[in-house]
C-alpha cells in the first residue's frame, strides 16, 4: 500500500511538474503527496514576504491551518539550507503556501521552511484529487481542512532573525 501511494505520488509530481519559482531549489529528494506534507509540518499557512533579508525573511500571516495557536501576524523565517542544493530564494511582495518547523535560537523564535514539502509561491502547483479534479495546492488544503484561520492578533517580530 505504501509503495502504491509513493508510485501515485511520483506520478502526479512527474505530470504536475516541480514548479516552485521563487522559491526553487535544487534537491534531488521527493516531497511525497500534499496530505504527506500536510501531515509531516507542524506549521502550515500562507502569508506575504515582506521583508527579505540573506536567507531570513518576514512573513505577513493571512490564513494557518497549522499552529494557530501560536502564529502571529508577522513570523520569522529562516532557511537552514542556505549555501545548499536545497535553499529558498522567496521574493519580497510575493505570496507563499508554507509548510514549516519551528525553529529557536536563545530566546528568539522564528521558523524554517521544510525542504521537500510543498513549500513554493501560491498559484503555481496543481494537484489531482483523490475524485481526479485538478485543483490549485492551496485550494485542495481548504478543501481538505476548512478555510484555516487568522493567525494570532498579536504584531509579532519585523526584526530578520
Amino acid at each position: 500500500m505504501r509503495l502504491q501511494r509513493h508510485a501515485a505520488a511520483a506520478v502526479v509530481v512527474g505530470i504536475l511538474g516541480l514548479s516552485a519559482a521563487g522559491s526553487a531549489h535544487a534537491c534531488s529528494c521527493e516531497r511525497g503527496s500534499p496530505a504527506e506534507g500536510f501531515d509531516r509540518a507542524q506549521y502550515v499557512f500562507t502569508g506575504k514576504i515582506v521583508t527579505a533579508g540573506s536567507h531570513t525573511w518576514v512573513v505577513e500571516l493571512d490564513r494557518v491551518w497549522k499552529g494557530k495557536e501560536k502564529l502571529r501576524r508577522n513570523e520569522r523565517l529562516m532557511d537552514a539550507y542556505a549555501g545548499m542544493d536545497c535553499e529558498f530564494f522567496f521574493k519580497q511582495g510575493e505570496r507563499y503556501i508554507f509548510f514549516a518547523i519551528v525553529a529557536k535560537s536563545g530566546k528568539n523564535v522564528f521558523y524554517h521552511p521544510q525542504v521537500c514539502n510543498w513549500t513554493s509561491p501560491l498559484r503555481t502547483n496543481r494537484v489531482v484529487t483523490p475524485e481526479g479534479s485538478s485543483l490549485w495546492l492551496e485550494d485542495l488544503i481548504v478543501k481538505e481542512h476548512g478555510p484555516g484561520g487568522p493567525p494570532r492578533d498579536e504584531p509579532g517580530s519585523m526584526r530578520l532573525p
